[in-house]
C-alpha cells in the first residue's frame, strides 16, 4: 500500500470514528432529553389527628414534607410532595401520661425537622447512619427530659418513612406505630411492632389472635426514650418497596387498634375524598375512639414534566 493511500485510509478511519461518536452523542442526548422529561415525582399526601373520644390530650404527632408538625390537638391537611431529593413522613405515638406522652412525641418530630436537610440529602449508602443518628438524638433528648422533670417513664413510639426520587420506599420503626402499604387491594403491614406479644408469638407462646388480643400487645419492649444508659438505640429496618401505583399507610395504634384492615382497605379503595386520612380518623372514632388517632395516606402522582 502507498504512503498516499495509507493517508486516505485513515482519514476515511477517523472520519468514521467521528460519525460513530457523533451517533453515540445524539443517542446520549435522547436518553437524557427523554430522562428529563419522563417524570416529576409528585406524592398526594393527606394527614389527620385526633384526640378520640376518651382521652383529654393528644399525645400523637406527626412530621410531613410540605405540611410540618402537628399545631393543634384535631388537625387535618392535605398536600402535594414534589421529590427533588428525598421525602420524609413519620408519625410518632407519646407514652407516660398527658404531659409526658405529649412532649415525648413533640421532642420526636422537633428533632426530625432538624435533621431532615441532611436526611434528605444523605446518600443512600450513609442514609441509615443518618436515620439512627436521628434515633439517638431523639432518644437522649427525652431521656434528658424525663429526668429533669423527676418522672419514671416517658418516651414515645416512631413509624417513618423516606421516599426516594426513583419511588423506592425504606420504612423504620421503633415501637408499635405501624408503615402499611396498599397494592393491588390488599393491605400489608410493612413494620413489625416492637411488643413483648409479637417476641411471644416468635417463640411459638401465643397464636398470631392471642398476640392480636392479649394486654402484652401494648407492652412495648423498644421505644424512643428507652435507652436511658445511652448504649445505643437502633430502629427496625426493612426490605425496600415501590410506592409507584400504589398508597403508603402510616398510623399510630388508635387507627388499627380500631379498624380493621378489611375497614381500612374498603375507605382506601373507595373514597373519593381528598383527605384519606380524615376518611380513616373518622371511621376509628366511629368504631369508639378510645385512643388518641393519627395517620399519613400518601399515594403516588408521576406527571410528565411538560404537564407541570
Amino acid at each position: 500500500m502507498t504512503v498516499k493511500n495509507m493517508k486516505v485510509c485513515v482519514i476515511i478511519n477517523n472520519f468514521i470514528q467521528k460519525i460513530k461518536q457523533w451517533f453515540q452523542k445524539k443517542r446520549n442526548s435522547d436518553t437524557d432529553d427523554k430522562n428529563e422529561k419522563i417524570k416529576i415525582r409528585t406524592l398526594s399526601v393527606s394527614v389527620a389527628s385526633d384526640v378520640g373520644k376518651k382521652r383529654k390530650v393528644n399525645e400523637d404527632n406527626f412530621y410531613a414534607d410540605n405540611i410540618g408538625i402537628r399545631k393543634d390537638e384535631i388537625m387535618s391537611e392535605t398536600a402535594d410532595v414534589e421529590v427533588s431529593e428525598r421525602a420524609i413522613f413519620a408519625v410518632c405515638d407519646g407514652m407516660g401520661g398527658e404531659a409526658f406522652g405529649k412532649e415525648s412525641s413533640e421532642i420526636a418530630v422537633e428533632c426530625l425537622s432538624e435533621f431532615c436537610d441532611k436526611i434528605r440529602q444523605a446518600d443512600m449508602k450513609i442514609l441509615e447512619e443518618e436515620i439512627d443518628s436521628y434515633v439517638q438524638e431523639t432518644n437522649d433528648r427525652i431521656c434528658q427530659m424525663i429526668e429533669e422533670r423527676m418522672s419514671e417513664i416517658g418516651g414515645s413510639t416512631l413509624a417513618m418513612v423516606c421516599i426516594e426520587k426513583n419511588g423506592v420506599v425504606t420504612a423504620y420503626n421503633v415501637g408499635d406505630s405501624r408503615v402499611y402499604i396498599l397494592s393491588d387491594g390488599k393491605l400489608t403491614q410493612i413494620t413489625e411492632d416492637q411488643t413483648l406479644a409479637v417476641k411471644k408469638l416468635k417463640a411459638n407462646i401465643y397464636t398470631p389472635e392471642e398476640a392480636r388480643t392479649s394486654p402484652d400487645s401494648h407492652k412495648l419492649t423498644s421505644f424512643l426514650g428507652v435507652d436511658d444508659y445511652r448504649t445505643g438505640l437502633y430502629p427496625l429496618t426493612y426490605e425496600k418497596f415501590a410506592i409507584e401505583n400504589n398508597k403508603i399507610i402510616i398510623c399510630s395504634d388508635g387507627l388499627y387498634d380500631m379498624c380493621t384492615d378489611e375497614e381500612i382497605t374498603q375507605i382506601l379503595t373507595t373514597s373519593e375524598e381528598p383527605n384519606l386520612a380524615e376518611c380513616l380518623v373518622r371511621k376509628a372514632i366511629e368504631n369508639g375512639g378510645i385512643d388518641n388517632i393519627t395517620c399519613i395516606v400518601i399515594s403516588d402522582c408521576v406527571v410528565p414534566e411538560n404537564e407541570n
